[in-house]
């Protein structure tokens, strides 16, 4: 009997306890999960690009390194403060690249249509002489803005509609004018001429015929010299016994400007003597030893940054720009780098008012008037290409390894 029941009473029980199982289940059911996808990341934004030619080859010497650090350094301190900003608020990081054409023509006119390609919005250089028409032919063909590092002489494009293309450099008849306009406030109107016997010094030599003319000088006497030529002393008496105030000896470089520093120490009461701004480099006075004591250069102001006047606005930016500089590599920088320097800064100030439309940078450079710079302060025109004037221009005086102020 009681076997039965539990038999009977089996099922029972696991029929109820299923159904306890069902019912507790149901009262405990939640809501299935909400599945949550992923938020795509933002497109990253593509910086700005600058683009870049310069002479990196041995042949340009330390110049060409001081122009790569001064840009790369000049667009580091940019990004830095958090990139170009541009006129609707937005931030962009600037890349600069960089196109070694190792002074070479076809390759700086290959490095512009490269970087158009690119998508750069502007390019500073190119650097080397021999580069500097193709490029800004290239350049102008592409409409794209560039600013040079060296002045294009006129004469291998005296008709050239320049529209697109800019340097940061001074004509070479602005550091001339600025050398008669002090000897004109020292009361010199008597001046002997020197130069390399080439064809652009040929040119030169008028144009100071001209210019001294202009003011009431005289060039009364005039020697040249082939290039590289170390012997100088016999020219130097000749120009002194034609009785100048002045000798002014248009050096093609340093080691011109040297030897000539050193033979006139050989020269009884020679006049002083007054170089061009090729002696400026800091080799001269470094080869010319005790022979650069007392010669005269006209010169950028950068190499006598500690003589400048206080009250000048261009001061400040010249001496931040050495301690920058100094900080970063080490070493003083040379005019050079000042002007790959202001290139970079001045294409960035001007993409920050205008946006990155290539037409309207253009137009913004050629409207720039005294921007202040380490080099010097930046004119630009509808008939001035050319940034640099007479203004940029200083004589300094040769004393141990420095070139000083005069007294």
């Amino acid at each position: 009997m009681d076997r039965a029941r539990s038999t009977v009473t089996q099922p029972l029980r696991l029929m109820l306890f299923a159904l306890s199982l069902a019912l507790l289940v149901a009262c405990n059911r939640s809501e299935p999960p909400t599945v949550v996808r992923p938020t795509p990341s933002p497109a990253a934004i593509a910086p700005l690009v600058l683009g870049g030619i310069l002479d990196m080859s041995d042949d340009a010497g330390p110049n060409g390194r001081q122009r790569y650090e001064a840009a790369t350094l000049a667009v580091e301190l940019i990004n830095r403060r958090g990139g170009v900003r541009l006129p609707n608020g937005d931030r962009r990081q600037l890349e600069l690249r960089i196109f070694d054409d190792a002074g070479s023509a076809d390759r700086a006119e290959s490095g512009v249509r490269r970087l158009v390609e690119d998508g750069a919005i502007a390019i500073v250089g190119p650097s080397a002489p021999d580069a500097l028409l193709p490029a800004r032919r290239a350049a102008e063909t592409a409409g794209i803005p560039s600013i040079a590092l060296e002045a294009l002489d006129t004469e291998s494009a005296p008709n050239a509609p320049w529209k697109w293309t800019f340097a940061l450099a001074a004509p070479p008849d602005e550091p001339l004018s600025a050398t008669l306009g002090f000897f004109l406030s020292s009361g010199v109107d008597r001046l002997a001429w020197m130069a390399p016997r080439t064809l652009p010094m040929a040119n030169m030599a008028r144009t100071v015929r001209r210019m001294a003319s202009g003011v009431g000088m005289q060039v009364v006497a005039e020697e040249s010299y082939a290039p590289g030529e170390e012997d100088h002393a016999e020219r130097l008496q000749r120009l002194q016994a034609a009785d100048p105030r002045v000798i002014l000896a248009w050096a093609g470089d340093a080691h011109e400007a040297a030897a000539i520093a050193l033979e006139a120490k050989t020269v009884k009461d020679l006049v002083p003597v007054f170089f061009g701004p090729a002696a400026s480099a800091p080799s001269t006075l470094t080869l010319a030893g005790e022979g650069g004591n007392g010669v005269r250069t006209v010169t950028l102001r950068l190499p006598v940054a500690d003589d400048l006047w206080d009250h000048d606005p261009l001061t400040p930016v010249i001496r931040d720009f050495r301690r920058e500089m100094v900080a970063k590599t080490g070493r003083q920088p040379t005019s050079e780098a000042a002007q790959t320097w202001d290139a970079a800064r001045l294409l960035v100030s001007v993409v920050e008012r205008v946006g990155t439309d290539r037409a309207a940078i253009r137009d913004a450079l050629e409207g720039t008037r005294d921007y202040v710079g380490a080099s010097g302060a930046v004119t630009f025109g509808p008939r001035q290409h050319d940034g640099l004037d007479k203004r940029a221009f200083i004589v300094a005086r040769g004393e141990g390894q420095r070139w000083r102020l005069p007294p």
